[in-house]
């Protein structure tokens, strides 16, 4: 474990001094400032159009964030020939791959906490009738998302090029956030069209199960049932694509 922390905290440093991300964090606060013009236009729906658009912009950058990050990570250790030096110490390529995972998670978290805190702040000055509980958990949730998107594209970082490892885990990005578009059309298809469907539906990740925007803008509050049930969907399943991920790492060539 010690060896893992290790690695992780020289991840962690590494990203989150990359001039990119800082660049993309700091648009992203524009981006998040200029939603008060489209608020500003809307007829007496200031709060809901800066709650959606706002939400919205943070997924989209912090994924921007995971897939350029994640999808460059391992390319950039066999580039720069780093990796032999850390596979040459006494540390096995399981610990290698887990510690680039937590320091990316890191990194990722970090990032949502500051766009996250920004758009509270937003919303803190221009309403004073925030349901902050909703709104903290639903950018918690954003993060566990990305997370979990980590896994995806370090999985296919691990076999293929980064400008593939992103195409890839893009698509499954949007395909995961169109679960519920996918299983309603399985019920309304033929028979063969219809397994296909649903195993499409059951084999990808269900992202819209992190999807709390709709309670944050009707101010609903989650039930712990539900929190409990993502948290053990992304736990599960994040777990599953690590150990794909260290399996496909474990046998590649450098």
């Amino acid at each position: 474990m010690k060896k893992i922390l290790v690695i992780a905290r020289n991840t962690f440093r590494e990203t989150i001094r990359d001039r990119i991300l800082l660049l993309i964090i700091v648009f992203a606060v524009i981006v998040l400032a200029a939603t008060l013009l489209a608020a500003s236009v809307s007829l007496g729906q200031e709060l809901r159009v800066i709650e959606s658009f706002g939400l919205t912009a943070l997924l989209l950058f912090l994924v921007i964030i995971t897939i350029f990050l994640g999808t460059q990570l391992v390319f950039r250790e066999i580039e720069r020939k780093t990796i032999y030096l850390s596979l040459t110490k006494p540390i096995s390529r399981e610990e290698f791959y887990l510690g680039k995972f937590f320091g990316l998670a890191a990194t990722v978290a970090v990032a949502g906490v500051i766009i996250g805190a920004a758009l509270i702040g937003l919303l803190l000055a221009k309403h004073q009738a925030v349901a902050l509980p909703a709104l903290a958990l639903t950018v918690l949730f954003c993060i566990l998302e990305c997370w979990l998107l980590i896994s995806v594209s370090l999985l296919f970082s691990a076999f293929t090029s980064p400008l593939a490892s992103a195409v890839y885990t893009f698509a499954l990005f949007l395909i995961g956030h169109s679960s519920t578009t996918i299983w309603l059309l399985s019920q309304k298809s033929a028979p063969t069209l219809r397994y296909l469907l649903e195993g499409l539906y059951y084999l990808f990740p269900n992202l819209e199960k992190f999807n709390l925007r709709n309670e944050v803008i009707y101010a609903l509050v989650p039930q712990g049932a539900q929190i409990w049930a993502v948290a053990l969907y992304f736990v599960g399943y994040t777990t599953a694509l690590i150990l794909l991920g260290m399996a496909a790492f474990r046998r590649n060539e450098f």
